[in-house]
């Protein structure tokens, strides 16, 4: 059996309204999320025009000083905002060495006084922006954040509806989203052959559903099962990456799979992606759907919130790395 790339959908089927364009739609999502929890999406919402200048500002910010990136250092802030250097995410708990990735956190601009930021909610608050690039990469950031944010949630309505139709409570979910874009960049190793390295080790993504924009440079790669290797996903102009995370799977009880997947940059290239990580409403908590319980009603996690399950996530792979610590409200460095 040879392994395949995740399936590339035409989302303007879903976005049409069309009864028989998003039964298609849907057909697909259903087959990507039960069978490799990933798949790329074309003919979106977002023009090609922003996808360029967002980049346009990502190799802005990581092209700076160190000691101007460090000024927007995480450690200066309580958000999970703001600068990350290198080595300070191990994501897979057996590697010898940290991530070979430097990345930057942005998501929405709350005053100190917002009604989340005052509660201590995770991953809320106001956002470390880089003073020396002046507005144009704040109003991008702002604008891209807007964008994403918007088509995301349509996504995640077509993968509802391809599970089970029922989208009663997405509103609810929608409400006051703890989600986040993060700009990951890739040095090219200093040693291409040296495994012991990886850019990104191999994880599941924590929260609900992520959408990535790869760029040019290959690396993305994704686990499949049935032939017990990795497969890369390959670049597509313009294109989204959509992978489910662990607790989308169990929200369905496993039925759509999060799956495992790294990023290895052995092109000699520099690489970029932003990826854009949507949890949801952090006070709103997941548990086993009715369509998703066995026959005798079982389920095989009990409820979390999406905060107390994002957060223990992120304290986990910070941990391993020693850089940062999250704490229950904060985060400051180790």
């Amino acid at each position: 059996m040879s392994a395949h790339a995740p399936l590339v959908i035409d989302f303007s089927d879903f976005l049409s309204g069309e009864p028989a364009r998003v039964k298609r739609c849907l057909a697909l999502v259903r087959e990507a999320c039960e069978t490799s929890g990933f798949f790329q999406i074309i003919n979106h919402s977002i023009p090609s025009e922003l996808q360029e200048e967002i980049f346009h500002q990502q190799r802005r910010l990581f092209n700076l000083p160190l000691e101007e990136k460090m000024k927007i250092d995480k450690s200066k802030n309580n958000y999970n905002r703001g600068y990350e250097k290198i080595g300070s995410q191990r994501f897979q708990a057996e590697d010898a060495k940290p991530d070979f990735k430097e990345g930057y956190y942005c998501s929405r601009d709350l005053p100190e006084d917002h009604h989340q930021v005052r509660a201590g909610k995770f991953a809320h608050g106001p956002n470390l922006w880089p003073e020396s690039l002046g507005d144009s990469f704040k109003n991008t950031c702002n604008e891209y954040l807007r964008q994403i944010t918007d088509l995301t949630k349509e996504v995640l309505r077509a993968v509802i509806m391809s599970l089970d139709n029922d989208t009663s409570r997405l509103d609810e979910f929608f409400t006051d989203p703890m989600c986040f874009f993060k700009m990951n960049y890739y040095p090219p190793p200093a040693n291409p052959n040296d495994l012991t390295q990886k850019s990104h080790g191999a994880h599941r993504d924590f929260g609900v559903i992520t959408l990535l924009l790869q760029g040019d440079v290959p690396g993305l790669e994704v686990w499949d099962e049935p032939t017990n290797q990795w497969v890369l996903v390959p670049p597509m102009k313009d294109a989204y990456v959509v992978n489910l995370g662990n607790l989308f799977s169990q929200w369905t009880n496993d039925r759509y799979i999060s799956n495992l997947h790294r990023v290895i940059n052995a092109s000699g290239r520099e690489r970029y992606s932003l990826a854009f990580l949507f949890h949801g409403n952090p006070d709103f908590v997941i548990e086993c759907r009715d369509s998703c319980k066995n026959k005798e009603g079982q389920t095989k996690y009990g409820p979390i919130s999406v905060e107390d399950h994002v957060r223990g996530q992120y304290k986990e792979v910070y941990s391993r790395a020693g850089v940062y610590n999250i704490q229950d409200r904060s985060i400051k460095a180790a």
